[in-house]
């Protein structure tokens, strides 16, 4: 069986948006090793969703800035639901091609998550409860254990610290964990 190796959506979010070039040439070597057959991409629809929000959120700032905006009237601006779905909608087009184009033509694979018994809504209270796990993170963690992931990579240093014990975390924002990466898994891989 493959190495399946799970991207967080902050991760996803440094190669779209060109935030951090090393994370970037991670998941660039990660998606190269996949076209090679070594290793399976995975995130959840859960990411997906998030990517997504964080996308428009993105856009949004992004605009109010270029409208030269100070930091306060930006944050005022956030509850405008009217202004938000006017650049939502100027963006709309970009963001689902951008999004789309890096899940789909990489052929990353997305997971999921079932509640068909009361075993798993165990778990997830669980990850909750002992791991003091957001919900969107909860459900994201629980979609990774149950398609029992290889490696998760994240750039959530909260998250990655809370999961330590239930996954095999690598948070790419802390420069070690990033050396690490490269080196114990992508040259073994």
């Amino acid at each position: 069986m493959s190495q399946v190796v799970f991207l967080d959506t902050n991760v996803m979010l440094d190669y779209l948006e060109n935030r951090n070039q090393e994370v970037r040439d991670i998941i660039a070597q990660l998606l190269l090793l996949f076209k090679k057959g070594r290793i399976i991409v995975a995130t959840s629809i859960f990411n997906i969703t998030e990517l997504i929000d964080k996308e428009f959120q993105i856009y949004f700032i992004g605009s109010c800035i270029g409208e030269r905006m100070s930091y306060d009237e930006i944050e005022r601006k956030k509850g405008d639901k009217n202004l938000f779905k006017e650049i939502a909608e100027v963006n709309k087009e970009k963001i689902e091609e951008k999004i789309e184009n890096f899940i789909f033509k990489n052929e990353i694979k997305i997971l999921s998550f079932s509640f068909d018994d009361s075993k798993k809504y165990q778990e997830i209270y669980e990850l909750i409860y002992n791991n003091q796990l957001r919900s969107q993170d909860a459900l994201i963690i629980a979609t990774a254990i149950s398609n029992n992931i290889t490696y998760f990579i994240s750039n959530d240093s909260d998250l990655t610290k809370h999961i330590e014990s239930l996954l095999n975390t690598y948070n790419l924002r802390d420069k070690n964990e990033r050396e690490n990466f490269k080196n114990y898994v992508l040259e073994a891989v």
